[in-house]
């Protein structure tokens, strides 16, 4: 169930800029003839020149939220056979930002979406990539949309989540926020405002979900905890600047 078989060219063997690139698979995608599969293999094939392109790798998402054999499949592959390919493969999976069981219409179906994290864990306890499954699974998790109304994040995920519990899975998706949604450069004057601002925000929605996800409310209250910790630091690093002003 490869997607793509990549060489062991050197990345600047074919010097195709990245934009050249995106623009030919923007004229490729929907044409007649070309299928979705084979798309995703060209995004594949392409995928460190589409970061942040305008094509992106649309086909290719949707391949592995459709498919937890393709998921796990650039999770076991072996470094030492394709450097490049295993290259490849990581990106993908640190790039992937559509929910599984998401529909055309951008709702996410809970069963489905249940049923792919339950099979890529099968999958991966097989191949001895439990532990990396799972903190896979739970950065993919933490890229989920919100509810129509606000909370987050939305339902077909809580459930999802609460139904399996893996603390692994818990603790990549608090991570996965923290490192995407993280600290910014910040003004002297602000101190920890950014940090208590984000705790704030994330300790609401652990709240709005204690009652029904119990599970999902404890691992957002430990990325408010997190929050709050780094409010704490920038607090602690306005001080010292301040005095350090003062003596110099």
């Amino acid at each position: 169930f490869a997607l793509a078989n990549v060489s062991n060219e050197s990345e600047d063997h074919y010097r195709f800029e990245p934009w050249d690139i995106s623009m030919a698979l923007d004229s490729l995608d929907g044409r007649p003839g070309v299928t979705s599969y084979e798309m995703a293999q060209i995004e594949f094939a392409f995928i460190a020149a589409l970061k942040d392109s305008r094509h992106g790798i649309p086909n290719l998402e949707r391949a592995i939220a459709e498919s937890p054999a393709l998921f796990v499949h650039a999770l076991v592959e072996n470094p030492e056979r394709c450097a490049n390919l295993s290259f490849a493969a990581w990106g993908l999976l640190n790039r992937i930002g559509q929910t599984p069981g998401t529909g055309p219409g951008g709702e996410i179906d809970t069963d489905a979406l249940l049923d792919w994290i339950i099979e890529v864990r099968r999958l991966c306890a097989e191949h001895d990539r439990a532990v990396i499954g799972d903190q896979m699974i739970g950065r993919l998790l933490s890229k989920a949309p919100a509810e129509n109304g606000g909370g987050w994040p939305c339902i077909p995920v809580c459930e999802a989540m609460e139904k399996i519990a893996s603390h692994k899975i818990g603790r990549e998706f608090a991570i996965g926020v923290y490192n995407s949604r993280g600290r910014h450069p910040r003004d002297i004057d602000e101190g920890g405002d950014q940090g208590r601002e984000l705790a704030a925000k994330y300790r609401g929605w652990a709240k709005l979900r204690a009652s029904d996800y119990p599970y999902v409310s404890r691992v957002l209250e430990s990325i408010a905890a997190d929050y709050d910790r780094d409010a704490e630091r920038e607090d602690n690093a306005r001080l010292i600047e301040r005095r350090l002003d003062i003596h110099y």
